[in-house]
């Protein structure tokens, strides 16, 4: 089964596309789950899981703007507080019933640094993300391996045709969201993508720095 695990809806600020067009994109592209992980918000996962049809498994979310980077919640089911450190944004996911991944690390304005994923109890590392350059998400997956951390994929799609550029794949046998967790923390899954290229990285870094400056040069 693949499954996108970093999905996001209008409901945060710097996206528009509906919970209608990400389920055509997910059956197009041959999703059998996906994430939805808004920025500081559960609303999209909540309404997807409401809505989702009955082949598509969904993985409710939250990317979290915590004080040292984003940190994706899966498997959550309320909202954790931004602006908190790491450890603590990691502790509240826990005791929501989720685990913590480390999002697209060493992004600049909004990525996680490697010193912060080495001291912290991250569950797993985004490994492959569909907005990260190429070199970027290789230096991730030999972070992730050395430290031991369990690997996953997502696309980051802010847009339907995005979604889908990183997957996580995982056994035909998985059927629930908690058989997904599982299999991500006993390393039963695999990853396919690879990231953006140098001129797509260059267009979407002019367009994230307009947004960033528009915004009063705040993290979302």
């Amino acid at each position: 089964m693949r499954a996108d695990l970093h999905i996001h809806t209008f409901h945060s600020k710097d996206n528009h596309q509906t919970l209608e067009e990400i389920f055509q994109a997910a059956k197009t592209r041959g999703l059998g789950a996906i994430a939805i992980t808004d920025h500081n918000t559960t609303v999209g996962a909540m309404e997807a899981l409401k809505s989702a049809p009955d082949w598509l498994i969904v993985l409710p979310g939250i990317e979290i703007t915590s004080e040292d980077g984003h940190i994706l919640a899966l498997n959550v089911l309320k909202e954790i507080p931004k602006g908190l450190s790491a450890p603590e944004t990691i502790n509240k996911i826990h005791d929501a019933g989720g685990i913590a991944v480390a999002a697209h690390p060493y992004r600049k304005w909004s990525g996680l640094r490697e010193s912060t994923i080495r001291k912290s109890s991250f569950d797993a590392v985004e490994g492959i993300n569909g907005r990260n350059t190429r070199n970027t998400n290789r230096r991730v997956l030999d972070l992730a391996s050395e430290i031991g951390l369990p690997k996953i994929a997502g696309s980051d799609a802010h847009k339907p045709s995005n979604i889908g550029a990183a997957v996580t794949i995982f056994s035909d046998s998985v059927h629930t969201r908690d058989e997904m967790i599982q299999a991500i923390l006993n390393k039963q899954v695999s990853l396919e993508g690879s990231g953006r290229q140098t001129k797509e990285t260059f267009s979407y870094g002019s367009r994230s720095i307009a947004r960033w400056m528009r915004r009063g040069m705040r993290r979302l």
